[in-house]
């Protein structure tokens, strides 16, 4: 279980801080309260690695709950509906927002790192 603790690190920083963290590990008796602190530990070192893809996940899991919520309030039965009221349209731009806003703000950091000014 400490193996795979550590190998659920980055591989940057393990390669920097794997052997302190490994002897950690050993010193430390593995309880639950500790396991669930090295997950979280793990969680908040691929956020900072790859804040991408913590945007990605969240637009992923938010996208569903409003499809799931949109099903629930009977507006529709699947995720492809036509918005023909205004309630309809609201819960389709709710799916929606999400996704476009990721991919905004991917196309704005691309332009940014090209130098690009944003259009």
């Amino acid at each position: 279980m400490r193996r795979l603790l550590l190998v659920l690190c980055p591989r940057q920083w393990r390669a920097r801080y794997g052997d302190e963290f490994a002897s950690l590990l050993q010193d430390t008796p593995l309880t639950l309260a500790a396991v669930i602190d090295v997950l979280r530990l793990v969680l908040g070192l691929h956020h900072q690695a790859r804040p991408w893809l913590a945007q990605i996940a969240g637009a992923v899991l938010t996208t569903a709950a409003m499809e799931a919520a949109a099903v629930r309030a009977e507006l529709t039965d699947n995720i492809l509906w036509a918005p023909t009221t205004p309630l309809r349209a609201l819960g389709l731009v709710a799916v929606l927002m999400p996704t476009a806003l990721v991919v905004g703000s991917a196309i704005m950091r691309r332009a940014r790192l090209r130098g690009d000014e944003p259009v």
